[in-house]
């Protein structure tokens, strides 16, 4: 595992005095500036994001200095932290004149943006391999290669635009390369959505969302479970990363499975599935569906209202093998989880749902998706003020605004490592080459380009966070897809989900290893049953295709029926996966019920009724061959 995924903020008591860490002065620093820009966004833009990758450099390589034992190699780590700062000072700096005055590709480069860009480009790549690991490190690496190794490679892959006056130009003196869209989505939306969740969360917000699903759910026969599934998809899509929504909300979640008597494995591949797929949730979905906006060059809410019911498909599907496993294995309900009900969670802390209602009412409603983030910290700080019961010091607040920056690492350096990528492939033509590459190699066969593309985008996803998998296959992959006539939205979901679905993916499932760090179960036989839960995640983007309703696309009837064949669907994958259906299933009924439920989204009124048709048997024949009095089964 990564140290981005392994690492997790120091649970001890935050003062004063850990403000002179290094890595706390810069985060703070970092936050800071952020809110600068939003207070003055007259800021030139270059300058904007070139203090942002700058920042993000020097945090990540502070936050290693902070974690290794040798003196030698504390010493180095923060050398390297501030000296990362130097090429962000000096973009700021002469922003105005790289934006107005100077000409890219005509004047010259001089001898400062080739020092300072080589810099900081070596230093994001070493920080990303330290921090990151080496699969999106060994990406932007490729593609630096491929810009200097082009004019020799024979056939269609060669190209012309070549020469190091060329690539520092192009990655560091412009908007095109380290400073690009990515990155300019990271510095304008993703980090004042990363402030409001750590805002929320020092307010109580993320116990609050857990101790509602528990009071909801967790007095019903596999509680515990269903409010994991509720908790992680409600507290995630704030959050918006699948394993620091594990690390939150398992810790509470996992040990109450553990007690209503649910394996080690599946709690934990519970969790790791509904915190992988509550980046599906709406209103904030992570970094990614902001960045798919902006390829796009859609309204942020057009996203939003697009991932309303494949996220509702996936999370049904979800309690309901939840609800399945706690009766084949007679699962008991868990009393006495929260002490005195909802109406004492809703009194002592329900003045906190407020913020959250009041970003997705902004959000919805058309308003800068930004400028709804800031609001809504403003929202937390005022009504959680209110109430002594969640009023919070100073400091607290200080340490929100740093885990604010720490957290916003993960994001800043995928985006600052894909932008690289996204400026070869624009200035040598490279998107072009591949999108006919893979049209040729799927023999213009949709069917087969859809297996290829998703196969694609769950390699380039292993181990990388989801908005570095989703940003890779986005400008490699896409184009393919609408090249064959599928609608660029529904391309860029098909893509997005399987990046996400990476996350829960053997052989690197990282939601599923987190999961696995707490109940202390094997992380691969916890992997492989988290990848099972997720099945119905696989068929979404296949069914949208099919289905374009699914995403809002057509008239409210063709979204009735995309959810109708999609529901059913998941019905069928649930009895097969979980292996039971109001008795235990031989192989051969599990085997036909997820036959059924996955040829239940293709096209076809013929196919729906065939499908419906064999479902609805094995449910009767399942109720009818129950036993009279279900005991508990065998696990």
């Amino acid at each position: 595992m990564s140290t981005m995924e392994s690492t997790q903020v120091d649970q001890r008591a935050f003062g004063w005095s850990d403000l002179l860490s290094p890595a706390a002065f810069i985060a703070l620093a970092w936050t800071l500036s952020q809110i600068a820009f939003a207070i003055w966004p007259q800021i030139d833009t270059l300058a904007q994001r070139g203090l942002h990758v700058a920042f993000a450099v020097s945090l990540a390589f502070a936050m290693l200095a902070r974690q290794t034992p040798s003196r030698a190699s504390h010493a180095f780590w923060l050398t390297l932290a501030l000296t990362a700062i130097a090429p962000g000072i000096y973009i700021a700096w002469n922003a105005a004149f790289l934006m107005s005055e100077r000409i890219p590709g005509l004047d010259p480069v001089a001898v400062p943006d080739y020092v300072l860009g080589l810099l900081l480009i070596a230093l994001l790549v070493v920080v990303g391999k330290a921090y990151l690991g080496w699969g999106l490190t060994i990406f932007a690496a490729a593609f630096i290669v491929y810009f200097f190794a082009g004019p020799y490679l024979p056939g269609v892959f060669a190209h012309r635009y070549s020469g190091l006056e060329s690539f520092i130009d192009s990655q560091f003196l412009s908007q095109q390369g380290l400073f690009g869209v990515p990155v300019g989505v990271s510095v304008s939306t993703v980090f004042y959505f990363i402030l409001f969740a750590a805002i929320y969360d020092v307010y109580g917000g993320g116990r609050l969302i857990i101790d509602l699903a528990l009071t909801l759910t967790g007095r019903r026969i596999g509680g515990p479970a269903k409010a994991a599934v509720a908790s992680s998809g409600l507290l995630g899509s704030v959050s918006g990363s699948a394993v620091a929504n594990v690390m939150s909300t398992g810790i509470f979640t996992i040990p109450l499975m553990r007690r209503s008597g649910y394996d080690p494995r599946f709690a934990g591949a519970v969790e790791a599935a509904a915190s992988t797929g509550a980046q599906l949730v709406p209103p904030v979905m992570g970094a990614a569906a902001f960045i798919m906006a902006d390829f796009l060059q859609l309204p942020y809410q057009t996203i939003v209202f697009a991932a309303i019911l494949p996220a509702g498909a996936y999370f049904i599907a979800l309690l309901i093998m939840v609800d399945l496993e706690a009766r084949r294995r007679g699962a008991r309900p868990e009393q006495g989880a929260v002490q005195g009900g909802i109406g004492k969670v809703v009194i002592e802390r329900g003045h906190l749902l407020v913020p959250l209602l009041w970003l997705a009412y902004r959000i919805v409603a058309g308003y800068p998706v930004e400028g709804a983030a800031i609001e809504a910290c403003a929202v937390t700080v005022v009504v959680g003020t209110l109430r002594g019961a969640t009023r919070q010091t100073p400091i607290a607040i200080v340490e929100g605004l740093v885990v604010s920056a720490q957290r916003a690492v993960t994001v800043a350096l995928p985006c600052a490592l894909a932008g690289i990528a996204v400026a070869v492939i624009s200035f040598t033509g490279l998107g072009t080459k591949f999108t006919s590459f893979m049209v040729t190699v799927a023999a213009g066969q949709i069917p087969l380009l859809l297996v290829l593309t998703m196969l694609s985008s769950l390699v380039l996803g292993a181990g990388m966070p989801t908005t570095s998998a989703y940003i890779m296959a986005a400008i490699l992959l896409a184009p393919s897809l609408a090249s064959l006539g599928i609608e660029p939205l529904v391309a860029h979901f098909f893509i997005f989900y399987f990046a996400i679905l990476s996350m829960v993916t053997p052989p690197v499932a990282l939601a599923a290893y987190a999961a696995a760090s707490i109940t202390g179960a094997s992380a691969s036989e916890t992997g492989w049953r988290a990848f099972s839960l997720s099945l119905p995640g696989f068929v979404i983007p296949f069914a949208a295709v099919v289905h374009p309703g699914l995403l809002l696309i057509g008239s409210p009837l063709d979204a009735v029926w995309a959810m109708t064949n999609v529901v059913m669907g998941f019905v069928a994958i649930a009895a097969a996966t979980i292996g039971w259906l109001f008795r235990p299933l031989p192989a051969s009924a599990r085997w036909t019920f997820l036959a059924a439920g996955i040829c239940s989204v293709l096209p076809g009124l013929v196919s729906t009724l065939v499908c419906f048709s064999i479902i609805a048997g094995l449910c009767a024949w399942a109720l009818q061959t129950r036993a009279p009095r279900i005991g508990k089964a065998a696990g």
